[in-house]
């Protein structure tokens, strides 16, 4: 098992963000959460990644339990992960932005730049290198997000709404990219994401959330037609069109 969650719980204050939430990510596999908006979803993210510390439960990363975990440790464990909120650095080139991300497992520039450069190839950027994020549109900026998460060299990579701002041409290379990207470096996935037609053609797998608590979780076509899945989020339209 790569990934366990067991009973996790994150409450700020008196919010109970996520309550007791249970779930397990087998290698290899591609899991996708969703949710309507304040669900908990990237909360629970957060709290695997190392970016907040869970209120109660358990996290066990192959075996090893990581909960509470700071987000440095969780990344040179195997963990990384991009934000709905891209954390591009402005002021770095595109090629300087991955390397930071290979900085994680060494200190030599040489290679992180080596290795930024094999990844930006991977995602079609290799004529970027010197460019600023700025001067690229959303669809690359994304792509550049992800390369410096894929240089941390992670075995488990989280994705946190890639689809968003996209044209349904992107999304569909960005799906192609994820495929490639899987195959050649055997990574785990798990992503989060509101575009439907995004989360549902890569999953294999798909946990639904709202109000902070898991209501259900199995393949796509068999969650969309869950009558509590289309009350809490998906909607009859969805429904009937699959």
């Amino acid at each position: 098992m790569m990934l366990e969650v067991k009973n996790l719980v994150k409450e700020f204050g008196g919010l109970v963000a996520n309550a007791d939430i249970s779930f397990e990510l087998q290698q290899g596999e591609v899991l996708g959460l969703i949710g309507p908006n304040g669900a908990g979803k990237s909360t629970l993210f957060n709290c695997i990644a190392g970016y907040y510390k869970p209120t109660g439960g358990q996290i066990l990363f192959e075996g090893k339990e990581i909960t509470g975990w700071p987000s440095h440790l969780v990344a040179r464990e195997g963990i990384a992960r991009t934000f709905q909120g891209m954390k591009i650095m402005a002021n770095l080139t595109v090629g300087e932005n991955v390397m930071i991300g290979a900085f994680c497992r060494t200190g030599d520039r040489r290679i992180a730049l080596k290795e930024a450069g094999e990844i930006l190839d991977l995602m079609g950027l290799d004529g970027e290198t010197e460019a600023y994020p700025a001067e690229l549109p959303i669809a690359s900026q994304k792509r550049i997000e992800l390369a410096r998460a894929i240089a941390t060299k992670p075995k488990l990579l989280m994705l946190d709404e890639m689809a968003a701002g996209l044209n349904p041409l992107e999304t569909k290379e960005i799906i192609q990219i994820l495929q490639r990207i899987k195959e050649q470096r055997q990574l785990t996935l798990f992503l989060t994401e509101h575009v439907m037609e995004f989360v549902m053609t890569v999953s294999q797998r798909v946990i639904v959330m709202s109000a902070g608590q898991k209501i259900t979780e199995g393949p796509p076509a068999e969650v969309a037609r869950q009558e509590k899945v289309i009350e809490a989020y998906l909607g009859e339209r969805y429904a009937k069109g699959r």
